[in-house]
């Protein structure tokens, strides 16, 4: 009779023991690159995958991008697109969720961002981090170089024609 109750208590610790392993937290993931890189007074598109891989549903409430500088600036009106609930195994993306904005006074460097995307309904939320590789812009000076080199280029190439015919 003890053996049973030992036994039968020995069931029970490792069910009980299991179960938190089979509940996890919140199998929500979302993927962002780890970098971006973009020039001075440009943008870039950020691509990025947010997918559900169990129960409950996923509800996009709203989400939120925190940019280390002010010269940093994003439009996320791309993200509207998302659906607002992510079922069991649903995901969505890869696809581009927002374009940040470098200004063209913004020093060159590294510079980080976070991406935050909420579910309300169950007061959960996943984060993705990612850093901004700023680069210069090159120099007027250069641009006005290659632009020249071409056009005398060109110039070249239709006093030949002229000169053939």
């Amino acid at each position: 009779m003890k053996t049973k109750r030992i036994l039968l208590a020995t069931a029970v610790l490792v069910l009980l023991a299991g179960l938190p392993g089979a509940v996890k937290a919140d199998p929500v993931t979302l993927t962002l690159p780890s970098s971006v890189n973009v020039a001075q007074g440009g943008s870039i598109t950020v691509i990025g995958t947010i997918s559900n891989g169990g129960a409950p549903d996923f509800h996009i409430s709203s989400w939120s991008i925190v940019l280390s500088n002010p010269g940093l600036t994003f439009d996320d009106s791309a993200f509207f697109l998302s659906p607002l609930v992510l079922g069991s195994g649903a995901s969505y993306g890869p696809t581009g969720f927002f374009d940040v904005f470098a200004d063209i006074t913004l020093a060159p460097g590294i510079y980080s961002g976070t991406f935050t995307v909420f579910d309300l309904d169950r007061q959960i939320d996943v984060t993705q981090t990612f850093a901004i590789n700023v680069s210069e812009v090159p120099e007027p000076v250069s641009v006005l170089l290659l632009g020249s080199g071409l056009g005398g280029l060109l110039i070249r190439r239709r006093r030949k024609q002229r000169n053939a015919h």
